[in-house]
């Protein structure tokens, strides 16, 4: 059975939800969560690009995880061992009504067996817990209206089908696989994030005038913070170096009279030359700014402030 096959048979599941465990051994259990990771990330993928088109709509949605940042290590134990394993346990181990330990508990006190009802309505108790843990991670942004909630399907699409693939998992190869399937679907982000993000350079602009090259640094470090800047009379930027720190506070720093918000604080590394001896524009620096970095409108930065 190839990957498209196995796709097929999680398609099956996600139409008609069932707990009818997998007779096969651990390798054919290894290759369905192979694909259904592979299923996984390649839905989410759609939903990038959808959320890419919609960008303009999306952009004053802040998620609040951008804003946490921990060595490499910690972020892999938290968000790969711990919470994989626990919001497994709460969305994931109650799909079985033997492990479902409140649903049983209430059949006890009703005195009734309640097995038959569950069994009858698995495929909507599934679509719940799917539901119900795709959307708690509308917990993680800020500055939510009407249209944020309309889009809400789109903003944690990847996670409602994710909720859908784990369930699979779940009840089609048993409790374990759903957790290696959570812990293999954030390890693969954290060093997506690692490869792309963490100490990975790039030139904002590179001219006849000026150099300006940002170091991202998605993990903490162990590096203290530092900032210097050699100005001009009438405040034009010669040189400006910073070491492992927030771009807020670069931009406090230079703008200490402007309410300028970064919507997502990014953490850099970030260095400015000016090539000629007129020095670069403070003006036209916070528009390169602007260009690279999500800025927070003037209704929100009042909100926070």
């Amino acid at each position: 059975m190839g990957l498209r096959s196995r796709i097929s048979v999680i398609n099956s599941f996600i139409k008609h939800p069932d707990d009818i465990v997998f007779s096969i051994s651990n390798w054919e259990k290894l290759k369905y969560l192979i694909a259904a990771i592979a299923y996984d990330f390649g839905i989410a993928f759609l939903f990038i690009i959808i959320m890419n088109a919609l960008s303009p709509v999306l952009e004053p949605y802040e998620n609040l995880l951008n804003a946490e940042s921990y060595t490499i290590w910690v972020s892999i134990f938290i968000i790969c061992i711990f919470t994989p394993f626990l919001e497994e346990t709460i969305f994931r181990l109650p799909l079985k009504y033997e492990r479902n330990f409140l649903f049983r508990g209430i059949s006890y006190l009703l005195k009734k067996d309640l097995a038959i009802f569950w069994k009858k309505n698995l495929r909507i108790i599934v679509y719940i817990f799917a539901a119900t843990f795709g959307f708690v991670h509308l917990g993680n942004y800020t500055n939510t209206d009407f249209i944020f909630y309309v889009l809400a399907p789109i903003i944690v699409g990847s996670q409602l089908f994710a909720g859908m693939i784990f369930s699979f998992l779940r009840l089609k190869l048993g409790f374990l696989w759903a957790v290696l399937g959570h812990f293999s679907h954030n390890f693969i982000l954290i060093m997506l994030a690692f490869l792309f993000f963490h100490n990975v350079e790039r030139d904002l602009v590179d001219n006849e005038k000026v150099r300006i090259k940002t170091t991202g640094i998605a993990f903490t470090v162990e590096r203290n913070p530092s900032f210097s800047c050699d100005t001009l009379q009438n405040g034009n930027l010669l040189c400006l170096r910073a070491e492992n720190i927030s771009l807020q506070s670069i931009i406090d720093t230079l703008y200490p009279n402007q309410l300028l918000i970064i919507r997502d604080n990014d953490q850099l590394d970030l260095n400015l030359f000016s090539k000629t001896a007129e020095g670069y524009s403070k003006k036209v620096f916070i528009e390169v700014l602007k260009e690279n970095y999500t800025f927070k409108k003037a209704a929100d930065t009042s909100s926070s402030r």
